[in-house]
């Protein structure tokens, strides 16, 4: 079951738990009200993805 949290980086509401349940306690918060911390975290940014085609055209190069 989940429930609600605070979250410790932006202080707006979040939940805890199996995430079956987000709405259920969340519902009463409007979406853009809510933490996108995991959201956010969960992206690889652009030089992350630039520099994983860099490395694997490296070891491509490297097998030549």
């Amino acid at each position: 079951m989940c429930r609600r949290v605070t979250c410790k980086t932006c202080s707006k509401p979040n939940w805890a738990g199996c995430g079956a349940h987000v709405e259920m306690v969340l519902g009463d918060v409007p979406k853009a009200d809510r933490c996108r911390c995991r959201d956010t975290a969960a992206r690889p940014s652009p030089a992350a993805s630039a520099d994983a085609g860099m490395s694997s055209k490296f070891k491509a190069w490297l097998k030549k």
